[in-house]
Protein backbone atom coordinates (compact mmCIF):
# COMPACT_ATOMS: atom_id res chain seq x y z
CA UNK A 1 0.00 0.00 0.00
CA UNK A 2 1.57 3.22 -0.55
CA UNK A 3 2.08 5.96 1.74
CA UNK A 4 0.18 9.36 1.45
CA UNK A 5 2.36 12.75 1.82
CA UNK A 6 1.65 14.41 5.09
CA UNK A 7 -1.37 16.21 5.44
CA UNK A 8 -0.47 19.65 6.13
CA UNK A 9 -2.54 20.03 9.85
CA UNK A 10 0.13 17.99 10.56
CA UNK A 11 2.71 20.89 10.57
CA UNK A 12 0.24 22.53 13.47
CA UNK A 13 0.39 19.61 15.01
CA UNK A 14 4.14 19.65 15.67
CA UNK A 15 3.85 22.90 18.02
CA UNK A 16 1.04 21.83 20.25
CA UNK A 17 1.43 22.18 23.44
CA UNK A 18 1.85 20.06 26.34
CA UNK A 19 -0.82 17.02 25.95
CA UNK A 20 -1.68 17.43 29.89
CA UNK A 21 -2.78 21.17 29.61
CA UNK A 22 -5.98 22.38 29.16
CA UNK A 23 -4.58 24.99 25.65
CA UNK A 24 -3.45 21.28 24.12
CA UNK A 25 -7.20 20.16 23.95
CA UNK A 26 -8.48 24.02 23.06
CA UNK A 27 -6.63 24.07 20.20
CA UNK A 28 -7.75 21.00 19.07
CA UNK A 29 -11.10 21.78 19.49
CA UNK A 30 -10.41 24.80 17.44
CA UNK A 31 -8.92 23.10 14.62
CA UNK A 32 -11.77 20.15 14.98
CA UNK A 33 -14.27 23.40 14.15
CA UNK A 34 -12.96 24.43 11.16
CA UNK A 35 -12.12 21.02 9.90
CA UNK A 36 -13.39 19.85 6.11
CA UNK A 37 -14.41 16.12 5.39
CA UNK A 38 -11.48 15.94 3.06
CA UNK A 39 -8.94 16.59 5.70
CA UNK A 40 -10.74 13.97 8.15
CA UNK A 41 -10.28 11.76 6.10
CA UNK A 42 -6.78 12.25 4.82
CA UNK A 43 -5.44 12.41 9.15
CA UNK A 44 -7.14 9.33 9.93
CA UNK A 45 -5.23 7.39 6.65
CA UNK A 46 -1.90 8.78 7.88
CA UNK A 47 -3.04 7.52 11.50
CA UNK A 48 -3.83 4.39 10.14
CA UNK A 49 -0.83 3.95 8.28
CA UNK A 50 1.71 4.79 10.29
CA UNK A 51 0.47 3.92 13.80
CA UNK A 52 2.91 0.93 13.73
CA UNK A 53 6.11 3.02 12.73
CA UNK A 54 8.68 5.54 13.96
CA UNK A 55 6.26 8.63 13.20
CA UNK A 56 6.72 10.58 16.49
CA UNK A 57 4.18 9.04 18.93
CA UNK A 58 3.24 12.65 20.36
CA UNK A 59 2.06 13.96 16.58
CA UNK A 60 -0.17 10.21 16.12
CA UNK A 61 -1.89 11.32 19.48
CA UNK A 62 -2.67 14.51 18.79
CA UNK A 63 -4.32 13.28 15.66
CA UNK A 64 -6.23 10.51 17.56
CA UNK A 65 -7.53 13.31 19.69
CA UNK A 66 -8.17 15.61 16.89
CA UNK A 67 -10.53 13.23 14.95
CA UNK A 68 -12.41 12.00 18.39
CA UNK A 69 -13.30 15.84 19.26
CA UNK A 70 -14.08 16.10 15.60
CA UNK A 71 -16.60 13.14 15.26
CA UNK A 72 -17.95 13.71 19.07
CA UNK A 73 -18.63 17.46 18.44
CA UNK A 74 -20.43 16.54 15.15
CA UNK A 75 -22.53 13.35 16.76
CA UNK A 76 -21.06 10.92 14.88
CA UNK A 77 -20.85 8.10 17.31
CA UNK A 78 -19.88 5.45 15.40
CA UNK A 79 -16.93 7.10 13.68
CA UNK A 80 -15.76 8.27 17.26
CA UNK A 81 -16.08 4.17 18.64
CA UNK A 82 -14.17 3.33 15.75
CA UNK A 83 -11.29 5.51 16.12
CA UNK A 84 -11.54 4.18 20.11
CA UNK A 85 -11.73 0.78 19.22
CA UNK A 86 -8.86 0.88 16.24
CA UNK A 87 -6.12 3.23 17.63
CA UNK A 88 -7.12 3.61 21.49
CA UNK A 89 -5.17 0.60 22.41
CA UNK A 90 -1.44 2.48 21.19
CA UNK A 91 -2.55 5.36 23.44
CA UNK A 92 -3.27 4.07 27.13
CA UNK A 93 0.22 5.25 28.47
CA UNK A 94 -1.13 9.08 28.03
CA UNK A 95 -3.20 10.41 31.01
CA UNK A 96 -5.52 12.24 28.61
CA UNK A 97 -6.62 9.17 27.42
CA UNK A 98 -8.93 8.18 30.31
CA UNK A 99 -10.78 11.48 29.29
CA UNK A 100 -11.47 10.60 25.59
CA UNK A 101 -12.98 7.06 26.84
CA UNK A 102 -15.19 8.92 29.14
CA UNK A 103 -16.56 11.07 26.30
CA UNK A 104 -16.80 8.50 24.26
CA UNK A 105 -19.79 6.30 26.99
CA UNK A 106 -20.93 9.38 27.57
CA UNK A 107 -21.79 9.34 23.95
CA UNK A 108 -22.63 5.83 24.07
CA UNK A 109 -25.67 6.41 26.54
CA UNK A 110 -26.80 3.45 28.11
CA UNK A 111 -26.72 2.39 31.87
CA UNK A 112 -23.55 0.19 31.43
CA UNK A 113 -21.80 2.91 29.44
CA UNK A 114 -22.87 5.58 31.58
CA UNK A 115 -21.39 3.94 34.87
CA UNK A 116 -17.92 3.50 33.00
CA UNK A 117 -18.00 7.60 31.83
CA UNK A 118 -18.28 8.04 35.74
CA UNK A 119 -15.49 5.64 36.09
CA UNK A 120 -13.06 7.02 33.36
CA UNK A 121 -13.80 10.21 34.44
CA UNK A 122 -12.39 10.05 37.51
CA UNK A 123 -9.58 8.29 36.71
CA UNK A 124 -9.04 11.18 34.22
CA UNK A 125 -9.41 13.53 37.61
CA UNK A 126 -6.50 11.18 39.30
CA UNK A 127 -4.16 11.91 36.19
CA UNK A 128 -4.93 15.79 35.64
CA UNK A 129 -6.33 17.02 38.61
CA UNK A 130 -5.64 20.62 37.34
CA UNK A 131 -6.37 20.52 33.90
CA UNK A 132 -10.08 22.50 33.55
CA UNK A 133 -11.98 20.24 30.60
CA UNK A 134 -11.31 17.32 32.65
CA UNK A 135 -12.34 18.77 35.49
CA UNK A 136 -15.19 19.89 33.83
CA UNK A 137 -16.23 16.18 32.23
CA UNK A 138 -16.33 14.38 35.72
CA UNK A 139 -18.69 17.00 36.82
CA UNK A 140 -20.27 16.56 34.00
CA UNK A 141 -20.23 12.75 34.10
CA UNK A 142 -21.81 12.47 37.54
CA UNK A 143 -24.85 15.37 36.80
CA UNK A 144 -25.09 12.97 33.85
CA UNK A 145 -25.61 9.83 36.18
CA UNK A 146 -28.33 11.90 38.08
CA UNK A 147 -30.31 12.44 35.12
CA UNK A 148 -30.27 9.05 33.83
CA UNK A 149 -31.68 7.90 37.39
CA UNK A 150 -28.65 6.12 38.78
CA UNK A 151 -27.72 6.33 41.90
CA UNK A 152 -25.79 9.10 42.52
CA UNK A 153 -24.48 9.95 45.96
CA UNK A 154 -25.51 13.18 47.90
CA UNK A 155 -21.44 13.71 48.04
CA UNK A 156 -20.96 13.21 44.88
CA UNK A 157 -23.01 15.72 44.00
CA UNK A 158 -21.80 18.42 46.03
CA UNK A 159 -18.48 17.37 44.99
CA UNK A 160 -19.64 18.05 41.27
CA UNK A 161 -20.92 20.90 42.39
CA UNK A 162 -17.67 22.15 43.63
CA UNK A 163 -16.04 21.34 40.95
CA UNK A 164 -18.03 22.87 38.55
CA UNK A 165 -17.88 26.04 40.07
CA UNK A 166 -13.93 26.19 40.08
CA UNK A 167 -14.08 25.37 36.09
CA UNK A 168 -16.21 28.32 35.75
CA UNK A 169 -14.13 30.59 38.08
CA UNK A 170 -11.01 29.50 35.84
CA UNK A 171 -12.99 29.80 32.79
CA UNK A 172 -15.92 31.92 33.11
CA UNK A 173 -16.33 32.45 28.94
CA UNK A 174 -16.66 29.04 27.80
CA UNK A 175 -20.48 28.49 27.19
CA UNK A 176 -20.91 24.84 28.17
CA UNK A 177 -19.44 25.14 31.53
CA UNK A 178 -22.32 27.44 32.09
CA UNK A 179 -24.82 24.91 30.75
CA UNK A 180 -23.30 21.88 32.99
CA UNK A 181 -23.33 24.02 36.21
CA UNK A 182 -27.01 25.14 35.54
CA UNK A 183 -27.87 21.27 35.17
CA UNK A 184 -25.95 20.46 38.50
CA UNK A 185 -27.94 23.07 40.06
CA UNK A 186 -31.56 21.81 38.86
CA UNK A 187 -30.18 18.39 40.35
CA UNK A 188 -29.68 20.20 43.87
CA UNK A 189 -33.17 21.86 43.22
CA UNK A 190 -32.28 25.47 42.50
CA UNK A 191 -34.29 25.94 39.51
CA UNK A 192 -34.10 29.44 39.35
CA UNK A 193 -30.24 29.73 39.24
CA UNK A 194 -30.54 26.52 36.91
CA UNK A 195 -32.08 28.45 34.76
CA UNK A 196 -30.09 31.63 34.27
CA UNK A 197 -27.21 29.36 33.94
CA UNK A 198 -28.18 27.65 30.56
CA UNK A 199 -29.65 30.88 29.20
CA UNK A 200 -26.44 31.99 29.68
CA UNK A 201 -24.59 29.25 27.99
CA UNK A 202 -26.96 29.97 25.14
CA UNK A 203 -26.20 33.67 24.82
CA UNK A 204 -22.28 33.10 24.92
CA UNK A 205 -22.66 30.19 22.36
CA UNK A 206 -20.50 31.72 19.39
CA UNK A 207 -22.84 31.31 16.34
CA UNK A 208 -19.62 31.09 13.84
CA UNK A 209 -19.13 27.46 15.11
CA UNK A 210 -19.56 24.79 12.68
CA UNK A 211 -21.60 22.93 15.45
CA UNK A 212 -23.17 25.69 16.63
CA UNK A 213 -26.80 24.41 16.18
CA UNK A 214 -26.06 21.22 17.76
CA UNK A 215 -24.67 22.82 20.59
CA UNK A 216 -27.91 25.60 21.15
CA UNK A 217 -29.98 22.37 20.65
CA UNK A 218 -28.82 20.63 23.76
CA UNK A 219 -29.14 23.55 25.97
CA UNK A 220 -32.81 23.95 24.79
CA UNK A 221 -32.71 20.95 25.31
CA UNK A 222 -31.29 21.10 29.13
CA UNK A 223 -33.29 24.21 29.30
CA UNK A 224 -36.81 22.48 28.95
CA UNK A 225 -35.94 19.45 31.04
CA UNK A 226 -35.14 21.97 33.83
CA UNK A 227 -38.64 23.49 33.37
CA UNK A 228 -40.06 20.22 33.43
CA UNK A 229 -38.87 19.18 36.36
CA UNK A 230 -39.54 22.57 38.35
CA UNK A 231 -42.81 22.10 37.42
CA UNK A 232 -43.37 18.84 38.31
CA UNK A 233 -41.76 19.04 41.62
CA UNK A 234 -44.22 22.19 42.26
CA UNK A 235 -47.07 19.89 41.60
CA UNK A 236 -45.81 16.80 43.31
CA UNK A 237 -46.29 19.34 46.41
CA UNK A 238 -48.92 20.86 45.85
CA UNK A 239 -50.73 16.88 45.67
CA UNK A 240 -48.95 15.88 48.74
CA UNK A 241 -50.30 19.49 50.66
CA UNK A 242 -53.58 18.36 49.18
CA UNK A 243 -53.52 14.65 50.47
CA UNK A 244 -52.73 15.71 53.71
CA UNK A 245 -55.65 18.22 54.09
CA UNK A 246 -57.78 15.74 52.89
CA UNK A 247 -56.15 13.18 55.66
CA UNK A 248 -56.29 15.06 58.69
CA UNK A 249 -60.08 16.50 57.10
CA UNK A 250 -61.03 12.70 57.39
CA UNK A 251 -59.89 12.61 60.91
CA UNK A 252 -61.52 15.86 62.05
CA UNK A 253 -64.65 14.34 60.36
CA UNK A 254 -64.13 10.75 62.09
CA UNK A 255 -63.95 13.03 65.43
CA UNK A 256 -67.01 14.90 64.65
CA UNK A 257 -69.33 12.11 63.93
CA UNK A 258 -67.37 10.00 67.18
CA UNK A 259 -68.25 13.56 69.37
CA UNK A 260 -71.81 13.86 68.19
CA UNK A 261 -72.63 9.87 68.59
CA UNK A 262 -71.44 10.87 72.35
CA UNK A 263 -73.69 13.20 72.93
CA UNK A 264 -76.40 11.59 71.11
CA UNK A 265 -75.79 8.80 73.70
CA UNK A 266 -75.82 11.20 77.02
CA UNK A 267 -78.98 12.63 76.09
CA UNK A 268 -80.79 9.58 75.74
CA UNK A 269 -79.22 8.59 78.89
CA UNK A 270 -80.63 11.84 80.34
CA UNK A 271 -83.53 11.75 79.42
CA UNK A 272 -83.79 8.26 80.38
CA UNK A 273 -82.66 9.70 83.85
CA UNK A 274 -85.34 12.42 84.03
CA UNK A 275 -88.00 9.43 82.75
CA UNK A 276 -86.87 7.03 85.25
CA UNK A 277 -86.88 9.53 88.16
CA UNK A 278 -90.26 10.00 87.56
CA UNK A 279 -91.41 6.84 87.24
CA UNK A 280 -89.83 5.84 90.21
CA UNK A 281 -90.89 9.00 92.37
CA UNK A 282 -94.57 8.31 91.61
CA UNK A 283 -94.30 4.59 92.52
CA UNK A 284 -92.12 5.16 96.04
CA UNK A 285 -94.55 7.98 97.41
CA UNK A 286 -97.48 6.02 96.79
CA UNK A 287 -98.68 5.45 100.17
CA UNK A 288 -95.42 6.90 102.35
CA UNK A 289 -95.45 10.03 104.41
CA UNK A 290 -94.07 12.96 103.33
CA UNK A 291 -90.48 12.58 105.59
CA UNK A 292 -90.11 8.66 103.61
CA UNK A 293 -91.17 10.16 100.27
CA UNK A 294 -88.10 13.22 100.97
CA UNK A 295 -85.60 10.69 102.19
CA UNK A 296 -86.53 8.50 98.67
CA UNK A 297 -86.58 11.25 96.24
CA UNK A 298 -83.37 12.26 97.93
CA UNK A 299 -81.58 8.57 97.68
CA UNK A 300 -83.07 7.98 93.50
CA UNK A 301 -81.89 11.13 92.30
CA UNK A 302 -78.40 10.58 93.88
CA UNK A 303 -78.30 7.05 92.54
CA UNK A 304 -79.15 9.03 89.11
CA UNK A 305 -76.07 11.24 89.34
CA UNK A 306 -73.92 8.58 90.22
CA UNK A 307 -75.42 6.68 87.01
CA UNK A 308 -75.04 9.84 84.61
CA UNK A 309 -71.54 10.03 86.11
CA UNK A 310 -70.20 7.03 84.80
CA UNK A 311 -72.14 7.07 81.84
CA UNK A 312 -69.88 9.98 81.24
CA UNK A 313 -66.85 7.57 81.82
CA UNK A 314 -68.18 5.52 79.21
CA UNK A 315 -68.96 8.07 76.51
CA UNK A 316 -66.57 11.04 76.71
CA UNK A 317 -67.69 13.66 75.15
CA UNK A 318 -65.23 16.66 76.04
CA UNK A 319 -62.60 16.98 78.85
CA UNK A 320 -63.32 18.18 82.13
CA UNK A 321 -62.03 18.57 84.89
CA UNK A 322 -61.59 15.47 86.67
CA UNK A 323 -61.83 16.94 90.70
CA UNK A 324 -65.71 18.63 89.58
CA UNK A 325 -66.53 15.08 88.65
CA UNK A 326 -65.07 13.41 92.19
CA UNK A 327 -66.76 16.25 93.71
CA UNK A 328 -70.22 15.85 92.58
CA UNK A 329 -70.00 11.88 92.95
CA UNK A 330 -68.44 12.61 96.22
CA UNK A 331 -71.83 14.41 97.32
CA UNK A 332 -74.12 12.06 95.37
CA UNK A 333 -72.80 9.26 97.93
CA UNK A 334 -72.72 11.67 100.79
CA UNK A 335 -76.45 12.25 100.10
CA UNK A 336 -77.55 8.67 99.37
CA UNK A 337 -75.74 7.43 102.92
CA UNK A 338 -77.16 10.70 104.79
CA UNK A 339 -80.74 9.69 103.67
CA UNK A 340 -80.21 6.23 105.01
CA UNK A 341 -78.98 7.16 108.15
CA UNK A 342 -81.76 9.73 108.83
CA UNK A 343 -84.65 7.61 107.67
CA UNK A 344 -83.38 5.06 109.77
CA UNK A 345 -82.68 7.17 112.98
CA UNK A 346 -85.91 9.29 112.36
CA UNK A 347 -88.53 6.74 111.41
Amino acid sequence: METMARPPLLEEMDFLPSHTTREFELKLTKMAEGLEDSEYHDLHTFLRQNIYTTENKDTLFSTFVLLSIHARRMKNISQFKDLVETFGEHFVDYPLYPHILSLLYKEIGTNEAIEQEMAFAREATHKLPNQVGVLHHYAEAVVHSKEQGLVVSAQDLEEAYQTINRVVHLSPRYAKFHSTRGRILAALGKYTEAKDAIRKAIDMEESTKKDYAIRINDYLYHLNRIQTNEFSDIFSEKIMVTEKSLEESKVEVDESISKLKSENLQMLGFFTAIISFTIGSMNLLENRTFLESAFLILILSSSLVLAFVGFGFLFPVKKTNPWITVWVSLAAVITIIGSFLSYYFIT
